[in-house]
């Protein structure tokens, strides 16, 4: 399942619960971030380092914690606490969307953060929950539309008779314009992995690098802009562990069939 639509009072709703969090617990910034790691809204000071940076940063983090969660029998974990010299981080599950990022000085103290965390949490899902309920026909799969800024993705108002910037995109994706600079015929795909990557995975939609060149492997990162490649959804009904492509020549993607060993060296 994409994101789903968020108009400009879902997004005062945000700023507003990401606000009286920074002020209960006196934290210096608080960052919504979508799980594959795109930047949904953001408060307080980002002076010191770039949110979008952070928020891609922080989704790989968590979700290798994730995957740590699955090798020790876990369910999950429902947070992640980074303490360091100056200051710390504190990233918490909001729904099957997103995640929660607070950046706090070390002074602070965690338990502070982490309840009054998890009530923000808890407000921002059930907002996100009335978003998908008031058009649940409409949603975004922003990796595959290769969105750089969603926040200008959701416009908060709309000019009488302009279409949403949400719409074009996906005006544009269907129509195969979303990227002029795509070639016509796609690019070979790049070997990430001689073998399987073995992964658990939570359920809900995520999404397979077919391109071989993201970072974030083996799921998507975006890289694979200008190749002519997409990445390919998998959903999982439940939680499990997969075996996903390495290589990215198997012939049942996204998932393994042993064509890595036939593959020259």
């Amino acid at each position: 399942m994409g994101f789903p639509q968020l108009i400009e009072e879902d997004f005062q709703c945000l700023d507003q619960a990401l606000k009286d969090l920074l002020g209960k617990t006196e934290a210096d910034a608080a960052l919504l971030v979508e799980k594959a790691g795109h930047l949904i809204h953001q408060v307080g000071d980002q002076g010191a380092f770039p949110p979008d940076v952070l928020a891609t940063l922080a989704s790989n983090s968590f979700n290798a914690v994730q995957f740590m969660a699955g090798l020790l029998n876990e369910d999950k974990f429902p947070g992640l606490y980074q303490q360091g010299e100056r200051c710390s981080t504190l990233m918490l599950n909001v729904d099957e969307h997103c995640m929660l990022v607070i950046i706090f000085k070390t002074e602070v103290s965690v338990g502070a953060v982490r309840f009054y965390a998890q009530e923000t949490a808890k407000t921002i899902a059930r907002q996100i929950q009335i978003a998908q309920e008031r058009a649940p026909s409409v949603s975004f799969d922003l990796t595959d539309l290769n969105v750089s800024d969603v926040q200008a993705l959701f416009r908060r108002k709309d000019e009488p008779g302009t279409p949403a910037p949400a719409a074009e995109a996906v005006a544009s994706a269907e129509s195969g314009t979303a990227d002029p600079a795509e070639p016509e015929t796609p690019m070979e795909p790049l070997m990430a992995k001689r073998g399987p990557y073995i992964v658990s995975l939570n359920a809900g939609t995520h999404w397979w690098c077919a391109c071989g060149r993201s970072q974030n492997q083996p799921f998507c990162d975006g890289a694979h802009k200008g190749t002519g490649l997409k990445p390919l959804s998998v959903e999982v009904s439940e939680n499990k562990r997969v075996a996903l492509c390495g290589c990215k020549h198997t012939h049942n993607p996204p998932f393994c069939d042993g064509t890595h060993a036939k593959l020259p060296t």
